[in-house]
């Protein structure tokens, strides 16, 4: 804890405090798996252009060493109400790799549903972990997704993602990520009207079970949100 005035400052001069892609709660998940894990999650994400603001809770729970189960109901900030309902959705992580690889890779897939007819979607991810160093790690996710249901756009969205982070003295982790959302694999967007987001990100521990990871985000194309800002905390029982 003697570190939290150090990341109170890291994310003050990013501009956190007064308080963003637009409001993005997803992160870039590793593919490692942890037998017997649990964990449930909340996290918050404000775009201030759009004055949009979208919260969520997830739980985590391994059924093997190699298999994770996560469930994720999320609310958003709309025109007519404070909180409405955005999606529930359901994941299944598999670790491809052994266990410790300095390559780790698995597969992640995605089932998502929304209301009012709004469209729903599935996804599959390919996720993976590259350890650099005893300090120095870095993730990348190629993601595939197709809507579904009413209202849905055909064609395989493509997306990437990917982080670079440096562990410090008391278990802080700083870094910076990267988002990006191409269009269909049939018919990609130009450059300008793609997403593509990147920023710095700061993790630590709180306590032995609890961590807090704070980041924002900036558009790097005119079709990118102009920043987003970001809270995430992770209760590990």
């Amino acid at each position: 804890m003697r570190h939290l005035p150090f990341l109170l400052i890291f994310l003050v001069s990013f501009g956190l405090a007064p308080g963003a892609l637009a409001q993005l709660t997803s992160g870039i998940s590793g593919p490692d798996v942890t037998e017997g894990a649990r964990a449930i999650g909340y996290r918050a994400a404000y775009d201030p252009d759009a004055d949009g603001f979208a919260q969520r809770v997830h739980v985590d729970q391994a059924l093997t060493g190699a298999l994770m189960l996560r469930g994720v109901v999320q609310v958003r900030r709309t025109d007519d109400r404070p909180m409405d309902f955005d999606f529930v959705q359901g994941e299944l992580r598999w670790q491809v790799t052994p266990d410790n690889a300095k390559w780790a890779s698995g597969l992640r897939l995605d089932a998502r549903l929304r209301d009012s007819g709004r469209p729903g979607q599935v996804s599959l991810h390919w996720l993976n972990q590259i350890r650099l160093s005893d300090t120095l790690r870095t993730r990348f996710a190629v993601i595939a997704s197709q809507q579904t249901g009413a209202g849905r756009e055909t064609g395989t969205f493509l997306q990437t993602r990917g982080e670079v982070s440096r562990r410090i003295d008391g278990g802080i982790d700083l870094g910076g990520e990267f988002y990006n959302s191409y269009g269909t694999a049939s018919d990609l967007l130009p450059v300008s009207e793609q997403s593509h987001l990147a920023g710095p990100f700061a993790a630590l521990p709180l306590t032995d079970s609890l961590s807090l990871r704070t980041s924002a985000l900036f558009g790097l194309t005119a079709g990118s949100p102009d920043a987003t800002f970001r809270v995430f905390l992770t209760q590990a029982y």
